[in-house]
């Protein structure tokens, strides 16, 4: 038995809090070995007592008002699994903060839109904000780079971090199904909520890559800054035609330093075949990380679900528990960034055009390019017998999006075009 105890208070029993207590109850001993502390739930606290769930709540004292965990002396920390990016999840991480608890918590968007702010509250406190499972599920990317990668200045954040995109895309990649019979089975199998707009759409990656960036950069995190785009517009045919080029489609998410403005980006984009990033299928996530001396620090695991995400919720548990009197340092939030246009991408890009089966289309298209000074890497015109219309798919050189832009709209008003141009961006790792 160890000489002092740490009391947590935990707020939401939903899959990951209900998670939570079961790591807990099953592995005290070791979780007391590794963190030198007697870890106590000391209270719980949820909206519905009576829910059946998997475990006997009647061991602990319920709070009916969760904000009390927040004041009680007998509390040292506050574990906050509700969700939100306000209400109860933003007042008991403040709450708890005031009243100098650690703050606990797997909330992604309560960290994208507080965190700075919550940081700047806990200087010269003795107490300090531990959100592990915000970022990759089980992956211990926070950590990684608050203690691991300290030494290093970070270049660059390349990842993939939604499960439920990354099962999609693989599962279209490899059973050439479109994007909407592969969006049911991941429902079917857990993979994707009912409304999977989150996701889908890439807020949730957005929300993962500001913390990120956050640490990385000592960026406040702006959502509204961010390039957002998300994968409900790729279909089959450019998987297929992805391949053919040497590519794979992924929803990619890269924060970079340069020249003192973020970049910061969230959209599909092709990987080389044979690149790293490429492999990581089904619903893992990962994240490379290039450092200026570590060089390029490679993450992969899984990256959502009740037990991995409880694996981090626990680890933050001990961690706060280590460092009871911990001061905190964070100078890394002093600078002051802007984030940079998406307008001023340069890069490779892919682009589909469906036309009409008529001479001379080609020629069209790549005589507006050519006006724009982009040049072409690789050309693929797929004629569809029996069909009126045809696939010109083109590659680019790097150039800059203003002028992809540009030639698009220009493409899309000619009369031999069907649709809109599609456009993916190329990133060359």
């Amino acid at each position: 038995m160890f000489n002092n105890n740490f009391s947590i208070g935990i707020v939401g029993l939903g899959t990951v809090g209900t998670a939570t207590i079961q790591l807990l109850e099953k592995k005290i001993e070791s979780i007391n070995f590794k963190s030198g502390k007697n870890i106590i739930i000391k209270a719980i606290s949820s909206k519905n007592f009576s829910k059946k769930r998997n475990i006997d709540l009647t061991k602990y004292e319920w709070e009916n008002n969760p904000e009390k965990l927040a004041i009680r002396d007998d509390i040292d920390a506050v574990v906050e699994l509700v969700g939100g990016s306000d209400g109860i999840a933003k007042s008991l991480a403040f709450s708890a903060i005031n009243n100098e608890k650690h703050f606990i918590t797997a909330n992604k968007a309560l960290i994208a839109k507080h965190g700075f702010e919550l940081h700047k509250k806990i200087i010269d406190k003795n107490t300090s904000i531990y959100y592990e499972a915000a970022v990759a599920g089980a992956i211990p990317i926070i950590n990684g780079i608050k203690n691991g990668l300290v030494s290093s200045n970070i270049i660059g954040i390349e990842a993939i971090l939604n499960g439920t995109c990354n099962y999609i895309m693989s599962d279209m990649t490899s059973n050439n199904i479109s994007f909407q019979d592969s969006l049911k089975t991941a429902q079917e199998l857990g993979f994707a909520e009912a409304d999977p707009s989150f996701d889908i759409e890439g807020i949730d990656s957005a929300h993962k890559l500001v913390i990120l960036g956050m640490l990385a950069y000592g960026a406040k995190p702006n959502l509204d800054k961010v390039f957002i785009e998300g994968i409900t517009s790729i279909t089959s045919e450019d998987i297929k035609y992805a391949s053919r080029l040497g590519f794979v489609i992924k929803l990619f998410c890269i924060a970079k330093l340069e020249k003192n403005k973020l970049d910061f980006r969230v959209h599909p984009s092709l990987i080389p075949l044979n690149s790293l990033p490429a492999s990581i299928n089904g619903a893992l996530n990962a994240v490379f990380i290039q450092g200026d001396y570590s060089n390029k620090i490679t993450f992969i695991g899984e990256g959502a679900g009740a037990d991995p995400t409880a694996s981090s919720v626990v680890s933050d548990i001990i961690n706060a528990a280590r460092n009871h009197k911990l001061k905190n340092n964070l100078s890394f939030l002093n600078q002051k960034l802007e984030y940079k246009d998406i307008i001023d991408r340069v890069g490779g890009y892919y682009i589909r055009f469906v036309v009409q089966d008529v001479a001379g289309v080609l020629a069209n298209i790549t005589t507006v390019l050519n006006n724009k000074n982009i040049s072409l890497d690789s050309v693929v015109q797929d004629r569809n017998k029996g069909e009126n219309y045809n696939n010109i798919i083109v590659l680019t050189h790097e150039t800059n999006e203003l002028d992809i832009r540009n030639a698009i709209k220009e493409i899309g008003n000619l009369d031999t075009v069907l649709m809109d141009p599609h456009l993916i961006r190329v990133e060359n790792l």
